[in-house]
């Protein structure tokens, strides 16, 4: 094949400018702006296309003489007829042809490839960056037909999902030489939090979440993704009655601020990181975030928070993880909490009733006042004096167990007059953030690797929308090692025999 020319490169490059200037001066008295501006796009591609034809002009082949000579005595000669490799930009398609320096039974070497870094596909990494800003928010169905109308450029769906699944695999590497955010960026406490989410698969996945069911059981068809949530804030005293009404009734204690013209002094996060998996163990995700806590306060000279829901796989877990740090507080979320309040609330009175919320803020400030054990009692009392139904019976009897289980860790009249959050808002709000919004829809079905690529991709967007670039660059830089930091060692040399 024939190699990139240099005169050929800029006289194309010309004539797509001049195509574009005379569009933009015959037509513009017969179109509307939006179509001038659509024309000026699409003729913008082949002055692009152009120059990244004259880039690979000016890099030339790779020759670098008739041989070369591997550092460990192998000759290699230069073949006569030059490689192509065809390259996919978001210009266009075009071929590079290479210098390759060959002997049988040896690999080749084409020198060209380490000094522009090939990527191991034919997309460029630039395109490829593009792919994936896409598939992280979008169907990827719907994604493969947006390049075409846009730049002109055919993307199967299949080529979409391999570059998504393959680009996380120097997420850990990336998160490893991340800068520490600045201290002056920070909050006084350090906080982590974990929560799950259930993310729907596709028939073989589900198939394998449990090989063998019981008598009536169904089959699961959601796999549950655990999230974890790094971040820090500054510490906020506040009265368990304040906090109360705000919680049971969010609108009024907001319509009441607006009319009092004061601020929520709810505790803000600050520099979150956000992690989600499906495949990894629930151990290894919080082992991740606890490396972006050591990473943070290696010295661990913050308070520690570590908020929990209900589930007490997670409650066994945390505190032997955490241990290390001598300033650690687990606080159970206050969000269960109140839904088991008004479980029990419409069991006594009418659903979304005004006795029932004020039953509920009533018990809920008694418990943030740290009166955990005068909550529970008062139920039992109810439970053992009263001639209630089964069903109410039932529920009471769960919302007092699950009280009872999780007292140890609900002293809120000490966290709120440390000013500790006691909520896990900001993990919630990554579930929906990373999972929900981009997992779960009509006909949406996962494979387990298809669903952590895209995990790693929203997780990483998510936490630090503005460094997909920097991700890229990073990636571009770690596949250069991994491809060609490993060839032979050669030098350049006239002799064509083989060297002893």
């Amino acid at each position: 094949m024939e190699a990139l020319d240099v005169e050929t490169s800029i006289a194309e490059g010309e004539q797509a400018l001049q195509a574009l200037m005379q569009f933009a001066r015959e037509d513009a008295g017969t179109l509307e702006a939006h179509e001038a501006e659509q024309g000026i796009f699409t003729r913008l591609l082949p002055i692009g296309l152009a120059a990244m034809k004259l880039y690979f002009a000016q890099r030339g082949t790779g020759d670098v003489g008739p041989a070369i000579a591997r550092a460990d005595g192998v000759l290699l000669p230069r073949e006569r007829p030059l490689r192509g490799r065809g390259s996919f930009s978001l210009f266009g398609t075009f071929a590079v042809a290479r210098t390759c320096y060959r002997t049988p039974g040896e690999p080749g070497i084409f020198p060209l490839d380490a000094p522009v870094n090939f990527p191991k596909r034919c997309d460029s990494y630039f395109l490829q960056e593009w792919m994936t800003v896409f598939a992280v928010e979008h169907p990827f169905q719907e994604r493969a037909g947006f390049f075409a109308p846009l730049v002109e450029l055919e993307v199967a769906e299949s080529v979409l999902m391999e570059v998504a699944q393959e680009a996380p695999e120097d997420y850990e590497g990336f998160y490893a030489q991340r800068p520490v955010p600045p201290e002056d960026n920070e909050g006084e406490l350090l906080v982590v939090s974990f929560d799950g989410k259930g993310v729907p698969m596709i028939k073989e996945a589900a198939v394998k979440l449990k090989a063998k069911l019981g008598t009536g059981e169904k089959r699961q068809k959601k796999k549950d993704a655990l999230v974890g949530v790094c971040s820090t804030v500054d510490a906020k005293p506040r009265a368990p009655e304040v906090l109360a009404a705000l919680l049971v009734d969010p609108e009024a204690a907001r319509a009441r601020q607006r009319r009092e013209d004061t601020r929520s002094d709810a505790p803000r996060a600050q520099q979150v990181r956000r992690v989600a998996s499906l495949v990894r163990t629930k151990p290894a995700v919080m082992e991740r975030i606890k490396a972006d806590a050591e990473r943070r306060d290696p010295q661990h000279r913050q308070p520690l928070v570590v908020l929990l829901d209900g589930a007490l796989c997670r409650w066994n877990l945390a505190p032997k993880l955490f241990k290390s740090w001598t300033r650690v507080t687990c606080v159970l979320d206050i969000m269960p909490v109140i839904s088991y309040r008004w479980t029990a609330a419409n069991a006594f009175f009418r659903e979304g009733s005004t006795e029932g919320k004020r039953w509920v803020q009533g018990k809920l400030a008694d418990i943030l006042r740290g009166r955990v054990g005068y909550v529970i009692g008062g139920l039992r009392q109810l439970l053992t004096k009263q001639r209630l139904r089964k069903s109410l019976r039932e529920t009471l009897a769960n919302v007092i167990t699950f009280l009872h289980n999780h007292r140890r860790w609900m002293p809120y009249d000490a966290y709120l007059a440390a000013g500790l959050p006691v909520g896990t808002g900001v993990v919630e709000s990554a579930c929906g953030a990373v999972v929900k919004h981009r997992m779960e829809g009509e006909g949406k079905r996962w494979s387990l690797e298809g669903a952590e690529a895209i995990l790693a991709w929203r997780s990483l967007k998510k936490s630090h929308d503005h460094e997909l670039r920097d991700y890229w660059r990073f990636r571009a830089r770690q596949v250069r090692v991994r491809r060609y930091g490993r060839q032979p060692k050669y030098r350049p040399t006239a002799r064509l025999r083989r060297v002893a």
